[in-house]
Parts: structure tokens; sequence; C-alpha cells
């Protein structure tokens, strides 16, 4: 990241690959919610130092929360003309079909929801799923709003 972008362009990062479904509210914080706000226009090399880290709270009914941490820092021309390049992501998690135990690949809401079940179904268990009233099973994604609000999954990049 390039030390001039500011906390808002991180932001609109982290909603374009992980986190945006209706446009809910966000916060930066040093400590989560009993901590001050930080202003989304403040620029990231006046925040974080090397080992900081800041609380990104997005959507505050049913919120997720990312820790964002400086890993290090480096003078250097910078990698692109984005103020943001993605260069490590976590993997997906491996998780088991509640019907047969083979790799889950969909996810009913209704049976997250309505039901107190993982609601975690293989390709063709989810073909044939019953449940119908938050609509078909989605497929998984990779992120912490699978399953909430009206989350389809990321942008396409280039973010």
């Amino acid at each position: 990241m390039n030390g001039t972008a500011s906390l808002g362009d991180i932001d609109s990062y982290l909603r374009s690959i992980w986190l945006e479904c209706c446009g809910h509210l966000s916060r930066f914080t040093t400590g989560g919610w009993g901590s001050a706000e930080l202003a989304k226009p403040r620029r990231v090399d006046s925040v974080l130092k090397d080992g900081d880290e800041l609380i990104h709270i997005y959507d505050f009914g049913t919120q997720s929360i990312t820790r964002v941490r400086a890993m290090g820092s480096r003078q250097a021309e910078p990698l692109s003309r984005r103020p943001i390049v993605l260069m490590a992501r976590n993997i997906i998690p491996q998780a088991e079909c509640v019907e047969c135990d083979q790799p889950a690949s969909h996810l009913c809401q209704e049976c997250q929801q309505e039901w107190d079940s993982p609601g975690l179904l293989c390709r063709r268990h989810a073909q044939n799923h019953p449940h119908d009233e938050y609509g078909e099973p989605i497929e998984l994604v990779n992120s912490p709003r699978l399953g909430l609000c009206g989350y389809t999954g990321p942008a396409e990049p280039p973010y």
C-alpha cells in the first residue's frame, strides 16, 4: 500500500474484495468499539507504522471486523498506479457437506438462519435442496460476509 493512500482507500478496497453487500457504514479504530474513530481522509503513513494495527468495522448490525496490520515498510517506486496492491490472500476454509461429508461448495442460508445448521452443501446436494425461503443455495466465496445480509461475492479484479 502506498503510504499516501487514505483510510478511505483501504475501506473502499476491503469493500471491493471482501465485504460490500448493501452500502453499510464502516469505521476505523485502534481498538474496536470502545476506541476513538479514525477519520477516513487520514493518510495511512500518518496512522500506521511497522507493527501497528487498526480495526475496520463494516456494518454495525451484522458486523464484520477486519484487522489491518502494518507488517513492514519500504522506500521504492510504487508497484502500481493504484494505492493498494493485493500481495497475498487467505485460503478459503475447507468445509464438508452436511449431507454426505464431501467438500462443500454452497451455503443454504435458510438452513443457517432458520434451522441452526451450518447449511453447507456439496454441488450435488445443493442442486436438489428443498429450501428456497432465502433463495437458492449460494456458492461459497472467500469472505467473512458469506451468508450475511445481501453479500454475493467479491468484485472482479482489478480492484
